[in-house]
């Protein structure tokens, strides 16, 4: 069991710290995160990305795709290392998971506490304990806001609760939020524009 950054976990403690004072982006799914990635890197010269859910099949280059629904990342981590894939990118990357699904071969934060319900804040989690700071939110409006393959926004019954988790994670945590700041939506109102 290690302990840094505020939180406890197993496994992939050798990656606590790896990153340093290096700046992130995390991309999420909403819609809107390929122009906020791409303001981002240009606001932010060469910044760690990692890639939560789908969204890391289809960015041009990814460090890092990370996800809580494992057997869905096992079809997306396919997909972008897939030879016939080569208009998406690199495949050079790591995989990150929360342990939840059974054991892979790669990084799993194994019964980190607290774990973020979203992706994209696990994912800035990771950043986070990696030792990046700032990390940029892009497509990760923690509200109502559409993914970037849906045409309209859905309601998720969800957001209340995965908001009021948040806040008091990062009210538990300042220097964690003090290294966030968001893109676009609910986020971005709460933690401030990158």
């Amino acid at each position: 069991m290690w302990e840094s950054g505020g939180y406890t976990g197993e496994g992939s403690e050798a990656l606590l710290g790896e990153l340093r004072g290096q700046p992130a982006i995390v991309a999420g799914n909403g819609k809107g995160v390929f122009e906020e990635v791409k303001a981002a890197e240009s606001a932010m010269g060469r910044p760690i990305i990692f890639a939560a859910n789908d969204i890391g099949v289809y960015l041009s280059h990814v460090d890092h795709m990370v996800s809580l629904h494992t057997p869905k990342l096992d079809h997306w981590v396919g997909l972008r290392r897939d030879a016939t894939s080569k208009g998406y990118g690199n495949k050079d990357f790591r995989v990150h998971d929360g342990g939840l699904h059974g054991e892979r071969e790669w990084h799993q934060w194994t019964n980190l506490t607290p774990m973020m319900a979203l992706s994209g804040l696990f994912a800035a989690q990771i950043a986070w304990l990696m030792g990046c700071n700032p990390i940029v939110l892009c497509g990760c409006p923690t509200d109502t806001t559409s993914c970037f393959w849906q045409p309209d926004a859905t309601i998720n019954g969800g957001y209340p609760k995965v908001q009021s988790q948040f806040k008091a994670e990062v009210d538990r945590n300042p220097e964690f939020k003090a290294a966030l700041r968001s893109m676009s939506g609910w986020s971005r109102e709460f933690l401030g524009h990158a």
